[in-house]
């Protein structure tokens, strides 16, 4: 009986179920904007707990986590609604120890030596820890949102690097095609994504209506990064599996305009470009239909483009706007000053001097909103170093399986997120950075043949 419920939630059905399950909670409004939110987080928190606790595959939680995740970033003062929840953290706690204590037997034999980006973790984890040593007051580094950010941005990561690296594998997750159920979670998180703009868009369609722009939503930008994350593995589908998974990547286009975001409509286009290009080339059986659909979506984008220009107002305004952007760049030049104020290990990333130009809320970093000023400003001259390192040894990870197209998938992925981050906190997000080091874990883990 058991062995069948694992293999339940290892399938499409169950994702499929989870997924209708989050649309069925926005559609009747019982998430955005509600106390019942918070309430259907925590029960969630409570479903993926269960899963942990009834299975020894630790993939069957990731899609509930993602589409939690996709919950979370839709509400705009978080941590006063869901620090009111506290007291389930024990259970979710309970339910992962549980998870690798009770399955750990079911782990295979890694030898940490073994694994390739190891190192480059543990350079980029002491840059993260050093950060701020010699300006930092002892109340200052050891302030408790520092520590948190250090320690998920550092030893954390490596940890799940570590542990799913010994869970993920051929033959250990009731799956005979690691790469396409992966794929496939992704997917379906995507079209989730996709439906919650859509429905944002529903949900306020005479605001809409009454003066047609793009509406403003505070999780745009999060929800842009995620559908970059997602973007490529539809594209492995669509060579692998079934061709009409090639119309998700063409939706999310669809809402990274709509989101209003500008490092999503930059850079998401511009990876849905590259995606296009590579997949034109390296997919001979659908090339000319891909070709075909991409110029009649260019055509018919520049018609609306023509007729409806007045309607993208909203995110041109900001491209150009002072208002908009003297912050962002503000941030930009202070990273500089704050590199010269303590030019080894930078001033931490939990300085809190810029609040001037960046008043972050409660239980938020004070960003320089782009990767290379935070590894500046924050790290220094060994930030910079153990940075460069990593992304060095990343590349080179992924030229080693150049031939592998998932693992090109988790490639182009990485590089979006990257490019993403060069506007936004991005690689710097402990969720973000969670998922595209479980991306890696798949990219070394899953080592199929297939060179689509």
């Amino acid at each position: 009986m058991l062995l069948k419920v694992r293999k339940f939630l290892a399938s499409d059905i169950f994702m499929l179920i989870m997924l209708l399950l989050a649309c069925l909670i926005i559609i009747t409004d019982q998430m955005v904007a509600t106390p019942a939110y918070y309430g259907f987080t925590i029960i969630y928190g409570f479903i993926i707990s269960a899963i942990l606790i009834l299975t020894d595959d630790i993939l069957s939680v990731f899609g509930p986590i993602l589409l939690l995740i996709s919950f979370v970033i839709q509400y705009k003062d978080s941590y006063d609604g869901f620090i009111v929840y506290l007291w389930g953290a024990p259970i979710i706690a309970f339910a992962i120890l549980f998870h690798f204590i009770a399955y750990r037997k079911k782990c295979k034999k890694v030898r940490i030596r073994d694994l390739e980006l190891f190192v480059p973790m543990c350079f980029a984890t002491a840059a993260v820890l050093l950060g701020g040593v010699g300006i930092m007051t002892f109340s200052e580094y050891t302030y408790k949102l520092n520590l948190s950010y250090m320690f998920t941005l550092g030893p954390l990561v490596i940890l799940v690097y570590i542990l799913l690296s010994k869970r993920i594998g051929e033959g250990q997750n009731y799956t005979e095609h690691l790469d396409e159920r992966i794929s496939k979670i992704l997917t379906y998180v995507s079209i989730f994504i996709i439906f919650a703009i859509f429905e944002y868009y529903g949900e306020h369609i005479n605001e809409f209506l009454a003066d047609p722009d793009i509406l403003p939503f505070q999780w745009r930008n999060n929800a842009s990064t995620l559908l970059i994350l997602f973007m490529p593995f539809s594209f492995y589908l669509s060579r692998k599996k079934n061709f009409a998974y090639i119309i998700v990547p063409f939706l999310d286009v669809i809402a990274f305009v709509l989101s209003g975001s500008r490092g999503g409509l930059i850079f998401g286009l511009a990876e849905f470009a590259m995606l296009i290009i590579y997949s034109a080339v390296i997919d001979k059986k659908h090339r000319k239909v891909l070709i075909g659909i991409t110029a009649a979506g260019a055509l018919a984008a520049v018609a609306i483009l023509i007729k409806f220009w007045p309607m993208f107002s909203y995110t041109i305004d900001r491209f150009t706007s002072y208002t908009e952007n003297f912050r962002r760049i503000g941030l930009w030049k202070r990273s500089l000053v704050d590199f010269r104020a303590n030019p080894i290990t930078g001033r931490g990333i939990g300085y809190m001097g810029n609040r001037d130009l960046h008043p972050s809320k409660i239980g938020q970093l004070c960003w320089y909103h782009s990767s290379i000023p935070q590894v500046i400003g924050s790290f220094g001259i060994i930030g910079i170093f153990c940075f460069l390192y990593q992304f060095i040894a990343r590349i080179e990870f992924f030229k080693k399986r150049s031939g592998n197209g998932f693992s090109t998938a988790v490639f182009w992925s990485y590089i979006g997120l990257e490019m993403m981050s060069l506007v936004n906190p991005g690689i710097f997000a402990p969720a973000f950075l969670v998922i595209i080091t479980i991306f890696f874990v798949f990219a070394e883990q899953c080592k199929m043949p297939t060179k689509l």
